[in-house]
């Protein structure tokens, strides 16, 4: 094989790996991504709606692929000749982690000013892309309504928008003068009184102030709205990514702003893409009324496709699509079975384990995967699979451990994942064939498992799975390599992962402390440990076991240490990945970017400005900068 023909495959793998690569000034790339883009839930459709709504998932599940492929059907709207909507959509894309200038300060009314800029810069920076210039000046031709944009930026600019929102010097001055004049004449014969006496009196009183009238967000929609009736553009989509990678302090302050933007009546609609588990818009926003979910992850779909054993299987059908559309648009004389060696079954099916749903993780098994194969025969195998599954898991481990080493991630969760793990090697010893790689748990103990969700070591797979047993639970699987790790067999059909053995509750009933101090208390029976809720004994004054009548022992709420600041999901896995790397290991932005799931310039100014001036990491300088934790 050629090496020009083995790059092209490389590029096809790594472009698995992350969609905000794509340059929205090149209309050309989401051409492209039009051609390979996958739909495996219709989420397409969906954002197309008329509502405002935000699309989430976990890291490396598509939202800005989504999204980008939303903007580009949009923006084929405009376009008479090619307008499958039926109506015309003008969109505009803004990446909110670009955006972090926009939070400094605590001037509400300011921060309304820059973002209405913000918008108003990418809208015509996004026209002049998807318009040559001669294009452009026909359509500014056809909708003179666009000239507003121009009007507002610039009154913006002096800051002053519409005459009525401006910074501006007030003084008021007030002067007086009073001029009085008296003549008296005193002498022995007649009283007469003469002199003369001016009074002259002059007071200034000066006072300067600013007054800032920040920009009224409905104003700006409703002249929004006159610029779309003019034009004959029927609504306007804003397009908002990576909301979860603005810490809790700037999502609260955002999402204030974006309240007004919400339900405004102006045929404007917000698409937001939020990572699960990782955003909170406030209880002003009510998610069902004000704002519509948009779900990617793989647990919110499997009733909705007929149960997990369908889902997967679906799953197994589109990751054979998406890496065959990939192919055909790097290099399109070379087919994935061509690639293939061995059971191409077993490996989609060991693909989809790992990855259940994850696109990056799609990306980041193949490219490893790929680096194998090019040493030997450039044929993907069984052995190369899971030399891929294996790098992608590490790489996700590092992430976690990293974060638990520099205390992002309270160092109890090492304990519950150790507990975790000692109960399926528990189970495994019972009987080694059958399979210990599943978890039921009570929902109200979901949040229990969000960082190890997160990391990619534990994935939910439904929710309100019922046990043959009795009771409604969250199904989870361990990660499909550890489970290989640790040669525990997986779990395949409805009736092995729903057995008594699955259910962990009282391994996390030991637990319960750490998570709120809010919650009830907790009784543990020393002699069987089995855990009691404070109701379940509350009216005894002794609290004893109901089976073997033991003095229970009291669960009481624990402190834990934490690292101090106000860290985004992203910033927790960038600075937990670098944290564990050795000088001979570092890693240039691009490679952690690659591997987290963000942009290039989020490294390197995260790192350069923060991290490594307060020591956190180092940075080896030279051609690229290389990123460690460890002197």
């Amino acid at each position: 094989m050629e090496q020009k023909v083995k790059n092209k495959i490389k590029e096809a793998f790594d472009s698995l790996l992350r969609a905000d690569y794509l340059s929205l000034d090149k209309v050309n790339e989401l051409e492209e991504l039009n051609d390979y883009y996958v739909d495996i839930f219709n989420t397409t459709a969906s954002i197309l709606q008329k509502q405002d709504s935000y699309i989430s998932g976990r890291r490396g599940t598509g939202k800005t692929t989504a999204l980008l492929k939303g903007y580009y059907e949009c923006l084929k709207s405009l376009k008479s000749n090619s307008n499958l909507l039926e109506r015309k959509i003008l969109p505009i894309y803004i990446d909110l982690s670009s955006c972090s200038d926009l939070f400094d300060g605590d001037n509400i009314e300011l921060f309304e000013v820059h973002f209405v800029r913000q918008i108003i810069d990418s809208l015509k920076r996004q026209l002049e892309s998807f318009y040559d210039e001669k294009k452009l000046l026909v359509f500014k031709k056809d909708n003179p309504a666009l000239d507003d944009l121009e009007y507002i930026e610039k009154m913006l600019i002096s800051g002053n928008l519409l005459s009525r929102s401006r910074d501006e010097n007030i003084t008021s001055k007030s002067a007086t003068s009073d001029k009085k004049s008296v003549e008296a004449c005193l002498s022995s014969k007649n009283l007469n009184f003469s002199g003369k006496a001016d009074q002259s009196t002059l007071n200034e009183h000066s006072k300067t102030y600013t007054q800032t009238r920040g920009v009224n967000v409905q104003e700006f929609l409703n002249k929004i709205n006159d610029i779309l009736r003019k034009s004959k553009i029927d609504q306007t989509y804003l397009f908002l990514d990576e909301f979860s990678d603005l810490n809790s302090e700037y999502q609260a302050k955002f999402s204030k702003l974006l309240k007004s933007f919400l339900g405004s009546k102006t045929n404007l609609f917000i698409k937001i893409g939020v990572i699960t588990d990782r955003f909170d818009f406030g209880d002003r926003i009510i998610i069902g009324r004000d704002i519509f979910p948009i779900p990617l992850d793989l647990n919110e779909h499997v009733e909705r496709l007929g149960g997990l054993s369908i889902a997967l299987k679906k799953l197994e059908e589109t990751i054979s699509l998406l890496i065959q559309k990939r192919l055909i648009a790097y290099s399109p004389e070379i087919t994935f079975d061509s690639l293939l060696k061995g059971n191409k079954t077993e490996i989609i099916a060991r693909i989809a384990r790992e990855s259940l749903g994850v696109t990056r993780t799609v990306g980041m098994i193949l490219q490893n995967a790929w680096k194998q194969a090019e040493s030997n025969d450039c044929k993907i195998g069984l052995n190369e699979i899971n030399y891929g599954i294996r790098s992608a898991r590490k790489t996700y481990q590092k992430q976690y451990e990293g974060a638990l080493k520099i205390k992002l991630i309270p160092g109890f969760y090492n304990d519950l994942w150790n507990a975790l793990i000692a109960k399926a090697i528990e189970e495994k010893g019972k009987n080694s064939t059958r399979p210990a790689s599943h978890i039921l748990i009570a929902p109200n103990r979901k949040e229990y498992f969000n960082v190890f969700k997160e990391n990619f070591l534990i994935h939910l797979l439904e929710e309100g799975r019922s046990s043959k047993y009795g009771g409604n639970y969250n199904l989870y699987a361990f990660d499909f390599d550890i489970c290989l790790d640790l040669n525990i067999k997986y779990a395949e059909n409805k009736d092995e992962y729903t057995a008594r053995r699955f259910v962990y509750d009282t391994v996390l009933a030991n637990y319960d402390s750490y998570f709120t101090s809010s919650k009830l208390k907790s009784y543990k029976c020393p002699t069987c440990n089995y855990i009691y809720e404070e109701q379940e004994v509350a009216k005894a004054k002794v609290k004893r076991c109901f089976a073997d009548d033991s003095v229970l022992d009291e669960i009481v709420h624990q402190s834990f240490e934490i690292a101090q600041g106000n860290f985004a999901e992203v910033e927790v896995k960038i600075l937990g990945l670098i944290a564990t790397l050795k000088p001979d290991e570092a890693m240039t932005a691009v490679e952690i970017a690659d591997s987290v799931g963000c942009t290039r310039q989020k490294v390197s100014a995260w790192c350069s400005r923060v991290l490594a001036p307060k020591k956190q990491i180092f940075i080896r300088k030279g051609d690229k900068n290389y990123y460690y934790g460890e002197e």
